[in-house]
């Protein structure tokens, strides 16, 4: 037991020590961050979009100008309508590609699009134009508004007042969602969803921390087997003692990167939900509730373990990080294939192949995370988990034994090929 301890210490203190430890510890919330409010900062650095409309009918222009007015001043990205420069497509074409400019804000700018609205009877039509090819939204919103003013002209011809039509538009049932499972008879809201979606981000997080420590233990048993660190390793510590210290040391610093996140994100979400309302709130609430926090915790450690063995076995074989590639070649595609069920299990948790999934010891920790959120019964979690906690323990000692042949035996990747297509041939 002192020599496990002896290398889980020295494991512990090779990456805490290391800048790189600290560095990848900011970084992390950081970057969480930045993907959160990215967009949102970007679209508010996005200057003002100018739009022009020409329109057979000028009440087809006030609807339109009317329906982006609704849109509010907050609304990203923004849009402004200003004097068309031209009425023909032809020639406001300069306008659109540059060439010429209309100022807004005091500023000189292209326009970013022309919607022509054009009237044959009782139908219209719009005609779009604008060098972006991808973002429809003012499109669509012109559409919306003609929509509207032709059902409201419509109704209007049968004898309905403006008061009358905008009453029936308005027109739409109640929508009441209620969960058989609760006792309360309270409809759902949106603080009972906020668990799926923190369930959903605490998964990817869980797959991230795996393959990050994982790919940690590999690297670094590759590099002390090239540099003969082993070899010293070897005169004092079994095999076995080298590999529980290892697993040991790392998850060490696994557990001081979630310590510091957990201080960092539990402060920011206690004052981002502390005397605030709203969706935001919600999930930070859900992202403090201790089970979900628990459950993390236990997939974490299966998880871990399983590959964190894996991984280390697979480092043992190897010289360099170049000939580990070939190997973890099947081990990676295993380790994706759970990031493709976050959709399914965000759409439906007990859906059979998500069930039948978190089944599957290789999936289950980041499944089982998927589904937490749910109300699993006994039998959902217990089983799932036994046969994770079996796996684990064959993992374990399948993984020892790779490694004395590794570290003490010298057996590399390519030995270990001769001797399957001996068998093969024999």
């Amino acid at each position: 037991m002192q020599q496990i301890y002896l290398i889980a210490r020295r494991e512990y203190l090779a990456y805490v020590g290391a800048w790189g430890f600290w560095l990848s510890l900011l970084t992390a919330p950081l970057l969480l961050a930045l993907f959160a409010v990215g967009p949102l900062l970007a679209g508010r650095a996005e200057p003002t979009r100018a739009l022009a409309v020409i329109a057979d009918n000028p009440r087809d222009a006030e609807a339109i100008a009317a329906a982006f007015a609704a849109r509010g001043a907050d609304a990203l990205p923004k849009y402004v309508l200003v004097e068309p420069p031209a009425r023909t497509a032809e020639a406001i074409a300069l306008w659109l590609t540059g060439a010429k400019t209309v100022t807004i804000e005091g500023e000189a700018r292209p326009l970013f699009a022309a919607l022509f609205v054009r009237n044959a009877g009782d139908t219209a039509s719009i005609d779009y134009w604008s060098v972006n090819l991808t973002d429809r939204s003012p499109s669509d919103l012109a559409v919306s508004a003609i929509a509207g003013r032709q059902r409201a002209d419509a109704l209007a011809a049968r004898g309905l007042d403006a008061a009358e039509t905008a009453r029936i538009e308005a027109l739409e049932p109640r929508l009441a969602q209620y969960d058989p499972r609760a006792q309360t008879g309270q409809a759902v809201t949106s603080r009972d969803r906020a668990p799926y979606i923190v369930g959903m981000v605490l998964a990817f997080v869980l797959w991230s921390a795996v393959m990050g420590v994982a790919n940690m233990l590999l690297t670094g048993v590759i590099e002390e087997k090239s540099n003969k660190i082993l070899d010293s390793l070897l005169t004092s510590a079994s095999p076995l003692q080298i590999l529980i210290g290892k697993l040991m040391g790392v998850a060490a610093v696994s557990f001081t990167l979630f310590g510091v996140w957990a201080l960092l994100g539990g402060s920011t979400l206690s004052l981002f939900g502390g005397g605030q309302s709203g969706f935001g709130a919600e999930v930070a609430s859900a992202a403090l509730d201790p089970g979900l926090l628990g459950a993390f915790l236990l997939m974490f450690l299966g998880g871990y373990l399983i590959y964190g063995a894996l991984f280390l076995a697979l480092g043992s074989l190897c010289d360099t990080l170049q000939e580990s590639q070939s190997l973890l070649g099947p081990v990676f595609f295993v380790l994706t294939l759970p990031i493709l069920l976050v959709g399914p299990a965000f759409q439906n948790p007990s859906a059979p192949l998500i069930v039948g999934a978190s089944w599957f010891p290789l999936f289950t920790p980041f499944v089982m995370m998927m589904r937490a959120p749910s109300g699993l019964s006994f039998a959902d979690f217990a089983g799932p988990m036994v046969l994770l906690a079996v796996t684990v323990a064959v993992v374990l000692v399948l993984a020892a034994r790779v490694f004395h042949a590794g570290v003490v035996n010298q057996a590399s990747a390519a030995s270990f090929r001769r001797r399957l297509f001996a068998k093969k041939s024999g």
